[in-house]
């Protein structure tokens, strides 16, 4: 019997992902819709994440990574499953913004993180 070994799929990635295992939120742009999602693998420009409701996400969002205060404008590229793969564009520091468009993700941020918005508190 002869062993072949199938060839390894072309890499297509700009950067090199870095796997993870990250609590993150999918929102609409004034976060009227969000969708819990874990971040599997993340690079400087794309990440892979899974969700319970990959059709309710929209080819356009932000991606939230809840520990760090981090959220992404994002588009989709591809969905497989529960499974999508993001490219992200513009990255925002939620824990210092007070940029106006930017305050419904910091709000979910906030109550994800346990903490009470300052402009509530």
């Amino acid at each position: 019997m002869s062993s072949s070994v199938a060839p390894r799929p072309v890499e297509r990635r700009r950067n090199h992902r870095q796997r993870a295992l990250l609590t993150g939120k999918l929102a609409t742009d004034q976060a009227n819709i969000t969708i819990d999602c874990v971040i599997r693998n993340l690079s400087a420009n794309g990440a892979l994440v899974e969700t319970p409701s990959p059709h309710l996400i929209p080819s356009e969002l932000h991606l939230l990574q809840v520990r760090e205060g981090l959220a992404w404008d994002a588009r989709v590229v591809w969905r497989r499953g529960n499974k999508v793969g993001l490219e992200l564009l513009e990255r925002h520091d939620l824990r210092d913004t007070t940029a106006k468009q930017l305050k419904a993700l910091r709000h979910v941020w906030k109550h994800m993180a346990g903490a009470a918005p300052k402009d509530e508190a």
